[in-house]
């Protein structure tokens, strides 16, 4: 196609998709498309502002270049329409299925996915696609095939002429086709595509490759294994002098704009040629900087470079964007053809300093949130691209100012978008994420970043390149370490994060030596868990939310979930006496307790997990031989990381007779010299004593978390964690996320969130409706659906839900209350200064997102998040949430405030109103000093600390704090409860265990209580009510319960308070007095969390009961542990339904016809607060009252 426009003509048409040909691998120029979003309430004026901000700039008028008629490349897509057939055998190379297509090839699209057209195929896959192209119109000019992304290796062929192979997922590549191609006449395209597999194809394998969290077979919280033609393919007819990438830099104080142009000769021979460059605003195109340049192009690939300076030159700014676009024109002299190439930029600076992320020299708070671009249907690939944008916009209107791509790079046309829209950029390849080492690892590491870099270092609004996320020490961590030399040849204008979460040894961090210099600890030299430590002082010490007793030792696991260990090493063959008590000793540790021989586990618990509570105690003989290992070991439990300290009381008398005691023996000096050394073992399901390697204080090299613009160094001036925490938030862990910090350096929190269920009901019906309930992600979701419908018919759900929809539309809209919780208590500590949240959609086949998968607003949300983010904002906190009358709280109120005012004096207000008057009220003046820039005021404040006395009626009281004047902040309010004193409620119990904590309680509420010994066999058991909790009475074991369950079966109910007493030692339930004994089982209480529900029963009288349990009400009382596997019973009271990773269930509160009698089986944490928690007090005597009435007929199940 001839064209016979100007230069300046065509520099000046109005924005559009065909104005510049697509480059590689620099910016492509897209046509900006009006988002076919269709978001509710709130967000349609937010959304409206957005795409006004995208398109409306000023012009700018400056000079343009002489205009002249030259041919320009043409680009020709070859999306569409494709034939795609699998290739199980690997054959088709041999067979030359690049001849023709293969009679069993299906239609498919391309860009997409292999999977969709073959489900569930991993391996080799191969495409056809016929074309007549026409003549290339440029004397002398070549024909490139273009592939700007192949998942993972391609190999391609043009009219059976083999033209080139590709390895990497995400780099753009092209291949010079000019001796292959036909022009006026049909072309056969076949495309061999590998998708590489847990065994090797080509000598490749899944894991060994930059692949992301890809897996086989597949799990829920990872993603899918899928591959194909992923992204545009083209011909492009050019001239033999090209432009092949631009790199534009503009330097956001000065205006001047550095231009680094790779040009291509193919002519064979010096090439005389004239270059143009020409800059304008993007959305104007008046030219405001212009230059020519005579260069004489060698063949192959020269590089140039210049500078040009823009006058009065804007910032990109997040409210404001300001994009420029440089477009370069390359001609050889005395040729009637030209190749034009244009990209985006901007000047900014994004960099951090002085302890806060800082852009264009003002401090930010970095609030961000992470995607890894997941999809119905395509997986990563959108069947709707709309879906990829909504991301973008729903986290701008929520307040965020970046988002971070997690899991690969960001789709081109998101980067587009971020760019217009003011939405910054935390960008990470394939290669950051689980790749495995091998020979090739280092090559393909570095093509993995290096393509990402060079693909979208053009774009104003990426600022971040990440190298990893939650990677430990190794050669993939090494790898990354080394590339900052090679990443600054590509890039020096951008930071780098080095290892989101810096599961690494080598992060530094705030260590616990540091943190409690009155203990001693055996740890890493630079990563502050696991560690072993002992406190050798007679006193008390109490820190970071632990207690811990003087000579004691202790032991907490890592992030990752690394096992820390203490070691025994026999010193001679015969007969040793173990003794150990695990305990936890933080507010309420959730840890797997272990006690190996040889490798060969002797002892397996949980403390304040399955049947265990808040110790496990093991005692036994171990044969040994010398030399032999005994490890006790402590693990993560429920993969909460944090709040897990667990004291270990261990003694051993070996052989002849010697003793050996852990604390006692504790060397703070020398570790594995004698009998005993502390160390860790590898994550995993379990321990493996074969991966134990001690704690050294070998000096590691302490590698920093990012590296600033123009620096070739890392600097270690920011911490970096993932502090997940368990749901529901208890008080120690709001006062962790308010304290936790890096020591002496900030801290960036670049995970952390708190999801809900995926609406299995809806999800798969919207699949059904858009005709795909057959890929391999719809079936995924339909099994975990009918699985939580057969629970909803054998529990009678319908009792607490009025519809199975209703269950899921609860665990979504009490989503945004938890996330306003969690990021409230993060805005009010003055070390974080940015927090990456997790995540931006429901993705990994999970319920993490801010919204869902197929992008549906999750109810609240969006209000919660604007508020959290706030800018100015009172973050207020009440302890404890539920007080009886009579009783005091603990408020406090904390200003936080990102440079929101200006100095002067702000008067405040905070009052406790409850449900009939305000009952306190308290005024204060907030002093706002002035600042310089190197005394900066902090980014949280705290205002107020007062004890409030209660004396009103029961109900719901809210904690309210706002300005009087001058400043409107966000939040501001903390809700809480108060009861009325138990009265006294009459009655008889027998107690079954020795308990003297719970008896005392009894008596104290007038309840008569007799032990279980005082119950003879005669008497009659038909309106007896059975507690059963604390050490089981004599004789023990199965004889105690059969007596106790002859009881019941002659008409008694028991009340089975804690299920441990169901324990033979071995068997969690072996006890458990029904003919299927089930399990135990701990269901997912962290990021991913199950939704607990109680039925309108008389358990739960007088609170809130029929729907999912309110979390303030029962934050101290909902435990990890249910019931599973266990036939329907007579009663579901209470359950809990994990469908936010994969799916899971159990009961908390049961109730079972056994005989004439009944049982209620529990494991709320009553009795763990008892006396403490009005709400559990209520629970007893809830349960007791219940006991005592007659029970109703049983039902069968439905």
């Amino acid at each position: 196609m001839r064209t016979r426009e100007s230069f300046r003509a065509r520099f000046r048409r109005p924005f559009g998709a065909d104005r510049f040909p697509p480059c590689l691998p620099g910016d492509r120029f897209a046509r900006p498309r009006l988002p076919s979003v269709t978001p509710s309430g709130p967000v349609i004026a937010a959304v409206v502002c957005l795409l006004a901000l995208a398109s409306i700039l000023p012009a700018e008028a400056g000079p343009g270049p002489v205009a002249s008629d030259l041919l320009t490349t043409r680009v020709i897509s070859l999306d569409g329409t494709w034939r795609l057939a699998p290739d199980p055998q690997n054959a088709g190379r041999d067979q030359k299925w690049y001849l023709a297509p293969r009679g069993e090839a299906k239609e498919t699209k391309v860009p997409w996915i292999i999977q969709d057209a073959f489900g569930d195929y991993h391996g080799v896959a191969w495409y056809w696609r016929e074309f007549t192209p026409p003549a290339n119109p440029h004397a002398g000019g070549r024909c490139l095939l273009r592939f700007w992304a192949v998942d993972y290796a391609a190999e391609v062929w043009l009219n059976g002429v083999r033209v080139g192979q590709h390895e990497d997922g995400e780099e753009p590549f092209s291949f010079d086709v000019t001796d292959a191609v036909r022009a006026d006449r049909p072309n056969l395209l076949a495309v061999r595509v590998l998708n590489p597999t847990n065994e090797p194809i080509d000598g490749i394998t899944l894991n060994h490759t930059p692949h992301g969290i890809k897996v086989m077979p597949y799990q829920a919280g990872r993603n899918w294994n899928k591959g194909g033609i992923c992204d545009s393919v083209e011909l492009l007819l050019a001239p033999r002098a090209r432009v092949e990438d631009v790199f534009v830099r503009g330097d956001w104080k000065s205006g001047q704009v550095r231009i680094q142009a790779d040009l291509r000769n193919d002519a064979g021979k010096d090439a005389p040629a004239k270059l143009d460059f020409v800059i304008a605003p993007a959305r104007s195109g008046s030219t405001v900087a212009s230059a020519r340049l005579e260069r004489t192009l060698a063949p192959g690939v020269t590089r140039v470079e210049t500078t040009l300076r823009v006058p009065g030159h804007r910032l990109w700014e997040l409210n404001d964007p300001q994009l420029y676009r440089l477009s370069l024109r390359v001609a050889e002299d005395g040729s009637a053809s030209c190749d034009e190439r244009s990209v985006r930029f901007g000047f900014r600076d994004f960099r951090f300093e002085r302890g806060c992320f800082r852009l264009n020299g003002r401090r930010i708070y970095l609030r961000c949130s992470h995607t890894t671009n997941c999809c119905p249907v395509g997986l990563e690939m959108p069947h709707d691209p709309d879906l990829l944008r909504r991301d973008l916009l729903n986290v701008k209107v929520m307040g965020f100012n970046a988002i971070r791509f997690i899991d690969g790079v960001a789709k081109r046309y998101q980067l587009d978008l971020c760019d217009e829209i003011g939405l910054m950029v935390y960008e990470e390849s394939y290669a950051a994420w689980l790749m495995e080492n091998s020979p090739q690892m280092p090559q393909r590491y570095d093509r993995s970043v290096s393509s990402m870099v060079r693909r979208d270092r053009n774009h104003a609004c990426v600022t971040i390149w990440g190298l990893l996320n939650e990677t430990h020490e190794g050669p993939v961590f090494r790898q990354a370490v080394g590339f900052l030399p090679r990443l600054r040849e590509l890039d020096d204008s951008r930071m780098v994060l080095l290892n989101s979460g810096r599961w690494d040894a080598a992060g530094g961090g705030r260590l616990m030596r540091q943190q409690i210099p009155s203990v001693a600890f055996w740890a890493w030299m630079h990563q502050s868990e696991p560690w072993v430590g002992h406190n050798p002082t007679a006193e008390t010490v109490r820190a970071l939310g632990i207690t811990w007793p003087g000579k004691t030792l202790a032991l907490h696991p890592g992030p990752a979930g690394e096992y820390s260990v203490v070691r025994w090493k026999a010193p001679a063959d015969g007969k040793c006496e173990v003794t150990a008590e695990f305990a936890t000793i933080a507010e309420r540790a959730t840890t797997d307790v272990h006690v190996l021989h040889k490798g060969r586990s002797v002892f397996a618990g949980g403390i304040n997990m399955g049947d265990g509570g808040p110790r496990a105690r093991f005692a036994g003989a171990v044969d040994v031989r010398a030399g032999d290992t005994v490890d006790f070991a402590v693990g993560y439990g429920n993969g909460s990381y944090g709040a897990d300290s667990t004291s270990l009381t261990l003694t051993i008398r070996g052989p002849g007779g010697k003793a050996y005691d852990a604390a006692a023996d504790f060397d703070p000096a020398r570790n594995g010299t004698g009998c005993w050394s502390y160390g860790q073992f590898d994550p995993g399901p379990t321990p493996r004593s074969d991966t134990f390697r001690p704690y050294t204080r070998d000096k590691v090299e302490a590698v920093g978390s990012l590296s600033n613009p123009g620096s070739r160094e890392w600097q270690d001036v920011l911490d970096d964690r993932h502090p997940y925490q368990r749901v529901p938030h208890t008080a120690a862990i709001i006062q962790f996320l308010r304290t936790t910090g890096g020591g002496d350096k900030p801290l960036f929190l670049s995970e952390y969130g708190i999801g809900s269920a995926v609406d299995l009901v809806r999800v798969v019906r919207l699949y059904e409706q858009i005709g795909k309930g057959q890929t391999m992600d719809a079936r995924f979701y339909r099994d975990r659906r009918d699985e939580f419908l057969a629970d909803w018919k054998r529990w009678r759900m319908d009792e607490a839900f009025a519809r199975p929809e209703e269950f899921f539309r609860q665990s979504l809209s009490r989503m945004a209350a938890q996330r306003l919780l969690g990021i409230n208590a993060i805005r009010s500590n003055a070390g974080v200064v940015g927090h990456s949240v997790t995540g931006t959609v429901d993705q990994v086949m999970c319920g993490e997102g801010l919204t869902t998968t197929f992008r549906e607003l999750k109810p609240g949300t969006v209000d919660a998040l604007a508020d959290a983010f706030a800018p100015l904002r009172w973050c207020l906190f009440v302890e404890g949430p539920n007080v009886y009358r009579g009783g005091k709280v603990h408020v406090e109120a904390v200003l936080a405030n990102e440079d929101a005012l200006a100095p002067g004096n702000y008067p405040a207000v905070f009052r406790v109103a409850g449900p009939a008057a305000r009952v306190w009220e308290r005024r204060v003046t907030v002093e706002i000093p002035p600042r310089s820039a190197k005394d900066e005021a902090p980014l949280a404040t705290l205002v107020l600390a007062e004890d409030v006395p209660l004396d009103g009626p029961p109900g719901r009281y809210r904690f309210l704090g706002n300005f009087e004047r001058g400043a409107a902040a966000g939040g501001g309010e903390a809700e809480f409860f108060v009861y009325d004193p138990p009265a006294q409620a009459g009655g008889q119990v027998t107690l079954w265990g020795q308990d003297a904590e719970l008896a005392a309680w009894l008596t104290k509420v007038g309840i008569r209580t007799r032990v279980a010994d005082q119950a003879q066999a005669g008497d009659p058991a038909g309106n007896e009510v059975i507690v059963a909790c604390g050490k089981v009475p004599a004789p023990g074991g199965a004889e105690a319960m059969a007596r106790l369950t002859q009881r019941v079966r002659q008409g008694a109910t028991a009340i089975f308070l804690t299920p441990a007493v169901f324990s033979d030692g071995k068997d969690a339930t072996a006890l458990l007095p029904l003919e299927r004994k089930g399990r135990l089982m701990n269901l997912p209480s962290w990021l991913y969390h199950k939704d607990e529900w109680a039925k309108d029963h008389p358990v739960f009288a007088a609170l809130p009961a029929g729907g999912l349990m309110d979390y303030l009400v029962y934050r101290d009382i909902i435990p990890d542990t249910v019931f599973a596997d266990l036939d329907a019973p007579a009663e579901a009271v209470a359950g809990a339904n994990n469908a936010a990773v994969g799916y899971s269930s159990g009961l908390l509160v049961a109730v079972y016809r056994v005989g004439q009698g009944r049982i209620v089986l529990n494991t709320l944490r009553v009795r763990e607060n008892l006396g403490a928690n009005p709400v559990a007090d209520r629970l007893l005597l809830n349960m007791i009252r219940y006991a005592q009435s007659p029970g109703p007929a049983t039902r069968p199940a439905r």
